[in-house]
């Protein structure tokens, strides 16, 4: 590996991890406002003469989004909850206990980063709502599972064409690599050996590249938003066209 491809390399893992840690920060946030008749969360309002019961747990079912964003740090939005219903949840993945808010036409999880200021928010309501308080118990907790299950309908698609892609650019890497004939890259073109100046250089030069594909390919898994997710696949299969044409240009024989 030259010094032209581990300066590559290095900008494209560092791309790759800073795209993955911008698409996963906690960037707006949400928190409960507190009116005369209502509380708000984000876009959710709920008047106190609807609140039917709150209740402070230390496990919750969430299960496949709807429709909102789940990320490694929070899950916001529309979620499947169990037992054919389906409920906002606005939580910290990583916070425990939660708050279960029943009203007469839906359900509410939430919590705070910090499990002591989730305790704090649930007294609170329960003061400005006049609910009496739930006992923690195992009977509160919804019985699909003891535990939060995260998981995403939307993003299947993005699954199904990711994985395939995974396996593709790895094999492609490793054929490139142990190929003794110059690789192509266009289907149904062929790269002849008095086309290329130095073939176990060129064919390595194209094994890096599709390792280091396959590396940002592996990225859009962590990315919540599977529109986002189609635009950074297809912003990387262009960057490979450009790659590529770079080196068979680099190693092409000048006539």
């Amino acid at each position: 590996m030259d010094k032209y491809q581990k300066m590559v390399f290095g900008v494209v893992i560092f791309l790759a991890v800073a795209l993955t840690i911008i698409f996963n920060m906690d960037l707006s946030g949400h928190d409960i406002k507190y009116y005369d008749d209502k509380i708000s969360i984000n876009v959710d309002n709920v008047k106190f003469s609807e609140i039917e019961n709150i209740e402070l747990l230390d496990d919750v079912f969430i299960g496949s989004k709807i429709k909102g964003s789940n990320t490694f740090t929070y899950s916001r939005g529309t979620f499947n909850l169990g037992n054919n219903t389906s409920g906002k949840v606005y939580v910290y993945n990583k916070s425990k206990p939660y708050i279960r808010i029943t009203t007469k036409d839906k359900v509410i999880i939430y919590n705070d980063k910090d499990s002591n200021e989730t305790k704090e928010t649930y007294n609170k309501l329960l003061s400005v709502s006049n609910i009496k308080p739930s006992i923690i118990s195992t009977n509160n907790k919804i019985n699909e599972s003891s535990e939060i299950k995260y998981k995403s309908n939307n993003s299947s698609a993005v699954y199904t064409t990711v994985i395939p892609l995974i396996l593709i650019y790895g094999g492609m890497s490793i054929y490139s690599f142990k190929k003794k004939t110059p690789v192509h890259f266009w289907a149904g073109s062929v790269v002849k050996s008095e086309e290329i100046t130095d073939i176990k250089a060129y064919n390595k030069a194209n094994g890096i590249m599709w390792l280091v594909f396959c590396v940002l390919i592996v990225s859009t898994l962590f990315i919540s938003l599977p529109s986002l997710a189609v635009i950074f696949i297809i912003s990387e299969v262009i960057g490979m066209m450009i790659c590529y044409t770079y080196i068979y240009k680099k190693y092409k024989v000048k006539r």
